[in-house]
């Protein structure tokens, strides 16, 4: 007599995803499906951008970088006229030595309200000089104004003077107003400019 055969009944299928994915799946040993609710909560949390109090903080750093810009400028200011005086003295200085140096004669036109440059060419005639950063045309700061030039042996230049050098420096004397005084600059035969400041010496 033959045994009867042994039906086995089937494993139930497991839920690849979901909730009950994701218990089935910890249940078999297997880890939890990638993708749940959980996932999507994350998601959207990372994708819903700056809460109000990042907004804030951010708007505070700008103010306080913007109110320091605005002091920083203000204490610039300040300084205009000191700063226009001690670039004077290093433009005087650098005109000396390219004159000095390439052989050809260059000037500084003093303007009522600036200064500018001028060469002289090989036809003798004299043509603006413009090579920034030194040899460029400058306008003085509110409170500075031409005081006088006077060159060695000779009496006051005109209202509008022109200093030239050449392969030797003049010997001059040129004095800016400020609201201080006069500040005085002596050029020298060797190109050096000595700056006085008004207090430092007599204007």
């Amino acid at each position: 007599m033959s045994a009867s055969p042994t039906l086995l009944n089937p494993s139930p299928a497991l839920p690849l995803s979901g909730e009950g994915g994701s218990g089935a799946a910890r249940a078999a040993g297997f880890p939890p499906a990638k993708g749940g609710r959980g996932d999507l909560a994350e998601r959207t949390h990372a994708q819903r951008g700056f809460t109000l109090i990042e907004v804030m903080v951010v708007l505070v750093i700008m103010g306080v970088m913007a109110t320091g810009i605005s002091l920083g400028i203000d204490s610039l200011r300040g300084r205009d006229a000191d700063q226009a005086l001690k670039r004077l003295r290093l433009v005087l200085e650098a005109s000396a030595d390219r004159a000095s140096v390439r052989g050809r004669p260059i000037a500084i036109e003093l303007l009522p309200d600036g200064y500018r440059f001028a060469a002289l060419d090989a036809d003798d005639n004299w043509r603006p000089l413009i090579d920034p950063p030194v040899f460029t045309e400058r306008t003085l700061p509110a409170g500075l104004a031409w005081a006088g030039l006077r060159l060695d042996g000779q009496a006051e230049a005109s209202a509008a003077p022109r200093l030239q050098f050449g392969t030797q420096a003049p010997e001059y004397e040129l004095r800016v107003a400020t609201p201080g005084g006069n500040a005085r600059f002596t050029g020298k035969a060797n190109g050096e400019v000595i700056l006085s400041l008004p207090g430092q010496g007599t204007p």
